[in-house]
């Protein structure tokens, strides 16, 4: 199995709140507010932040949209861990290109 190459990115994975904007809320035809109410959550605060990409998806969210859309909570934590790592490598990539690895002794 390949593992990801974060230094072959030239613009982060895309946030977990863009699959939820573009693909999930169409799909089932809801809204934030909608879709909150189905999550269990008082407001559509989270669920508006994370669409605008403003907030990143939590354990708890994980479970919530994992269990409202028939996923598991770890496919939104992966959507997540991919932005994040991604992101970081672009951010650092000069700095961890310095980094060698140790070699055991």
């Amino acid at each position: 199995m390949r593992t990801l190459d974060f230094e072959d990115f030239v613009s982060p994975a895309p946030h977990p709140g863009e699959h939820l904007r573009e693909d999930y809320l169409p799909a089932f035809k809801l809204t934030a507010g909608a879709l909150a109410r189905a999550m269990g959550l008082k407001d559509r605060t989270r669920i508006e932040r994370l669409i605008h990409e403003k907030q990143p998806v939590t354990a708890d969210t994980a479970l919530r949209l994992g269990k409202v859309f028939g996923t598991s909570a770890q496919f939104w934590i992966n959507l997540q861990n991919a932005h994040d790592l991604s992101k970081a490598a672009i951010e650092t990539r000069d700095e961890l290109k310095a980094i060698k690895p140790l070699a055991a002794a």
